[in-house]
């Protein structure tokens, strides 16, 4: 049985009227063998760094979504050829930016992927809250050990054979920790509930497919925007 005490309100219903710049869009989908064409220079040698066919798969369907989620919110560079965005994780900032011609978008961009599957959340403003996570979630791990080892004991015992919570808690702690740009690892012992009460976001949380799903944001407003990954590079 779901812990009641983990469960967040699903995705909001968009509104027409509300502009785009004040929204989150999110795009969830399933990683696919894509052409390099929409690649930078520079990710092209990140792609070739990566040794297996899933990772390469994820990177270059996640660099597709990015740049085409982009695309809707800054209109004004809908026309300029998706290699000519660039996607560069900054290493001290904690932070995924997204360039074109070398110029920094005012963009937060947040990415998850497991299993093949990917997210891709992005709003406006580089210093928007924002935190994304997806997860399968696998009866079949040893989630009750995992939680004992890596859980304060109130969770654990939150947790107890449900599968499912396990997972909710994973993806809050994996979403909260990008958007408060920590690393997960600090976060592992520590309570989440506690954490999201005192956070100035919202929490929106389900099921997707065979996954657990949660969103971290400061914006009411979240577009599901489902992109046609099978057309890239044609």
């Amino acid at each position: 049985m779901f812990n009641a005490a983990y469960r967040f309100p699903a995705l909001p219903k968009t509104t027409p009227s509300v502009p785009i710049s004040e929204k989150v869009l999110l795009s969830l989908s399933a990683a696919i063998d894509l052409n390099e064409a929409h690649l930078h220079p520079s990710e092209l040698e990140v792609l070739n760094r990566r040794k297996q066919p899933q990772a390469k798969r994820e990177y270059l369907s996640s660099r597709y979504c990015i740049k085409t989620l982009a695309q809707s919110l800054f209109p004004q560079y809908a026309q300029v050829p998706l290699a000519r965005w660039q996607s560069v994780f900054n290493e001290q900032e904690r932070a995924l930016q997204l360039l074109i011609d070398g110029q920094l978008l005012d963009i937060n961009v947040v990415i998850s992927h497991s299993h093949g599957h990917i997210a891709v959340a992005m709003t406006q403003g580089r210093q928007s809250l924002l935190g994304v996570d997806i997860e399968k979630r696998d009866a079949s791990r040893r989630f009750e050990k995992l939680a004992a080892h890596f859980y304060p004991e109130v969770e654990a015992r939150d947790i107890g054979d449900d599968v499912d919570t396990f997972f909710r808690v994973w993806t809050l702690k994996e979403a909260y920790a990008k958007a408060a740009k920590q690393s997960i690892s600090t976060l592992l012992s520590q309570p989440i509930l506690p954490l999201l009460e005192r956070f100035p976001a919202q929490v929106y949380c389900q099921p997707w497919r065979h996954f657990d799903l949660s969103l971290i944001t400061a914006k009411a407003e979240v577009d599901l925007i489902g992109l046609a990954l099978t057309t890239a590079g044609e």
